[in-house]
This record gives structure tokens, C-alpha cells and sequence, in this order.
């Protein structure tokens, strides 16, 4: 038996400081024609208390409508799935990017954030946010 570690969702901290596999939120890209596989280290994890600064910006674009069902997703859901669309992804990059960030520990986590979300949604057809509440 190999000593090598199961692959891990990467994860994206702020302030976190509590147990690993905490209550947080899943981002991952999805594809509309087709549905690749999507390798965990193409996903990224951010603990609940730490997405709590990201929330509001994705919850102003809604309701929106669900890539995969058509149907409207009145609200951001922190218990289920969220697909957004590139498009609206777009936008949210746009706020947050336009919103003034003085503390060096805060600014240097929404950079990081952004720059995953420009990497991943550049490919894809938008980024999914998954609660496990």
C-alpha cells in the first residue's frame, strides 16, 4: 500500500481557523453540451464564515435562471446548487473587483477568489456553488 493522500478539493481561506470538512460551499465549473469530468482539483472549497463576505455579491444577481432546469431560482440556496452562468459570473467579478478593500488579509483572499473564477469560468459555461448546510 502506497503512502500517496487522496486528492483533495483545493481550499480557499480567510479567516477560517475551525476542523477540516466544515460546513462551506463547493465551486465547481460546469458544462452545458457536454459533461466532462470534473477533477477535484479543478473545484474550490470555501468555509461558510469565509464565503459569508462573497454572499452578498452573488445573491444581488438573483433570481436567475437555472442553466440546467429552466426553472427560476428565486434565491442564493446555501443547502443546494447554484449554477451560474458565465455571464452573471461576469458581473459578479465586475463588483467585487469595483468594491474598496483596505484590509491586506481580506483583499488578498478576493484576488485569490477572482483570479480562480477567471481561470475556471474562462472555459467553461459557469461555476456552480454548492452549500453543504
Amino acid at each position: 500500500m502506497s503512502g500517496t493522500s487522496k486528492p483533495e478539493i483545493p481550499v480557499l481561506i480567510y479567516r477560517y481557523q475551525g476542523p477540516r470538512r466544515n460546513i462551506g460551499y463547493t465551486l465547481s465549473p460546469f458544462y452545458l453540451k457536454e459533461q466532462p469530468e470534473v477533477s477535484m482539483d479543478n473545484m474550490l472549497f470555501i468555509y461558510a464564515v469565509d464565503f459569508d463576505y462573497i454572499q452578498p455579491f452573488l445573491e444581488k444577481h438573483f433570481p436567475l435562471i437555472d442553466a440546467f432546469t429552466g426553472e427560476s431560482m428565486e434565491k442564493f440556496d446555501p443547502c443546494w446548487d447554484n449554477p451560474l452562468m458565465k455571464e452573471t459570473w461576469l458581473m459578479i467579478l465586475e463588483d467585487l473587483e469595483q468594491h474598496p478593500v483596505e484590509e491586506l488579509e481580506l483583499r488578498s483572499f478576493i484576488e485569490r477568489f477572482t483570479s480562480w473564477i477567471r481561470k475556471h469560468v474562462h472555459q467553461a459555461d459557469g461555476i456552480e456553488v454548492s452549500g453543504n448546510l
